[in-house]
């Protein structure tokens, strides 16, 4: 526990240091003192995700690892290795693995683009509300989620790899990659990449989406590749004016806990 717990503060202090210089030296914070405003809200946040939230993640997808490829081992698909670990199966898992992580990179940001869009829908919103409720969006504000949402969202996420028979390695890296990602696009800055702002997703088309801006609601829902909110129509990346007004238009408890509770509050 122990050596957890320096694992996940040295990743937020190097988190820190990195984005301190990106977002102040590069950043809408240039000359602005550090936050403090709900910024021990977003650490508690993130040291709860980081150790609570994704053990129960990793039990989520072991459990549903399990309930997948037991019946496939007992019909003979041959998905485990000499010493009995996984290894996947089928014409995917003989791929070489270069190819397999370009393929689960872009299945997971597919897969993330549609279970972003089921999280905005009147059943789930409720637990992703806690990560829209940041009024100060910032790289930190990535760790503010509720454990039901990373839970069915990883579980949503892996069925289709296990599934499909990836290798774990390219299995992995796909999380992985795009999670890294996830921290840059929430970053404030308005980098838009330029010529590439409709190539790969950038902080400013990620931060409409967290906009308050009625014209901005429920649009890019990408992770990396706005390709797929240009497929079915949810694009939105103006060129004239940037966002300024994060959050939701719901009232939210401003606590840790209060945050947790949210969902299961009656309306």
């Amino acid at each position: 526990m122990e050596s957890l717990l320096i694992q996940v503060f040295s990743s937020l202090l190097i988190l820190f240091c990195v984005f301190g210089i990106v977002e102040h030296g590069f950043g809408n914070k240039r000359g602005k003192r550090p936050r403090g405003d709900q910024l021990g809200l977003d650490v508690k946040h993130a040291i709860f995700n980081q150790i609570v939230t994704k053990w129960l993640v990793s039990l989520a997808v072991l459990s549903l690892a399990t309930a997948i490829l037991t019946p496939l081992v007992i019909l003979g698909v041959q998905a485990l290795d000499a010493e009995g670990q996984y290894k996947g199966f089928g014409p995917i898992a003989s791929a070489p693995l270069w190819l397999q992580c370009i393929a689960a990179v872009l299945l997971g940001d597919f897969l993330l683009y549609w279970i972003h869009r089921l999280f905005h829908g009147r059943k789930l919103w409720a637990f992703h509300a806690v990560h829209h409720s940041s009024v100060q969006l910032d790289w930190i504000s990535t760790f503010r989620s509720h454990p039901v949402n990373e839970v069915v969202g990883n579980i949503f996420l892996a069925a289709p790899f296990l599934l499909l028979g990836f290798s774990p390695a390219a299995s992995l890296i796909s999380p992985a990659l795009l999670g890294l990602y996830t921290i840059l696009v929430h970053a404030d800055v308005d980098w838009t990449f330029g010529p590439l702002r409709y190539v790969v997703v950038s902080p400013a088309y990620h931060r409409w989406h967290h906009s308050k801006a009625p014209e901005a609601i429920d649009r890019n829902f990408a992770s990396l590749l706005p390709l797929w909110d240009l497929c079915f129509g949810t694009s939105y990346l103006p060129s004239n004016k940037k966002p300024t007004d994060f959050g939701i238009h719901e009232p939210i408890a401003s606590t840790w806990s209060g945050q947790m509770l949210h969902p299961f509050r009656k309306k």
